[in-house]
């Protein structure tokens, strides 16, 4: 039996990776490390230092400045800048929800917290859990293409902006999906969901066969 499983769940803006992974954590003991929030972090840091998204200078000496570090609160992993945490209603004003695609797509961004995410498998062993579980885009094909397990969630455009306003939150899907479209999506060994047409719990089950073959392979 595997004392240790990696799960890593990509997809589109609201295709429901955050609600699916939660639950997967919850059921399994695992760490759930939502990247997401990681670049709204970085994004609302340097917008309230006064850095714009085109400013490469400034980025790139505001990347080498920070200290990442890590904030396990039950069983997820928060990523903390110079020691400050975040609270999630902070990181989905709307100031952030605008322009976070901007500011992730900066490749100096990218690159300086790759390491950092990756890093969280052996947060997740060190701190005795049963698993790592890792939402957000680009995990499947860059972040943790070795996963145990990887699966790309999607729905239409019109289903995730209908998530987003039922939460009273505006996410800019449309802008967001134009700048999804260069992305390169690893397809082999990678289990796609359509969340349209598959409610949260049957997701969630689907999810969880395949890790219950491995966990009791």
């Amino acid at each position: 039996m595997r004392d240790f499983i990696t799960v890593a769940i990509d997809g589109a803006a609201a295709s429901g990776k955050t609600s699916t992974a939660r639950r997967i954590a919850d059921r399994y003991e695992f760490l759930v490390a939502s990247t997401g929030s990681y670049y709204r972090a970085v994004a609302l840091k340097m917008m309230t230092s006064d850095i714009n998204s085109d400013d490469v200078s400034a980025i790139q000496h505001f990347l080498g400045e920070i200290v990442l570090g890590s904030e396990i609160i039950g069983n997820v992993l928060n990523i903390t800048i110079d020691g400050k945490s975040f609270e999630e209603k902070e990181l989905r004003i709307q100031q952030v929800n605008k322009n976070v695609a901007s500011y992730a797509t900066i490749p100096e961004v990218r690159q300086r917290l790759l390491p950092y995410q990756r890093s969280q498998v052996s947060e997740a062993r060190t701190n005795g859990f049963r698993g790592l579980i890792m939402e957000g885009r680009d995990i499947t094909s860059v972040i943790l293409p070795d996963a145990d397990l990887r699966f790309f969630l999607e729905a239409s455009a019109q289903e995730r902006l209908f998530r987003r306003e039922n939460d009273w939150e505006h996410d800019y899907i449309a802008e967001r999906d134009k700048i999804d479209i260069g992305r390169t999506i690893r397809q082999d060994g990678v289990h796609r969901i359509d969340t349209g047409i598959n409610g949260l719990d049957v997701v969630v089950a689907m999810i969880s066969a395949e890790i219950d073959k491995i966990l009791s392979a």
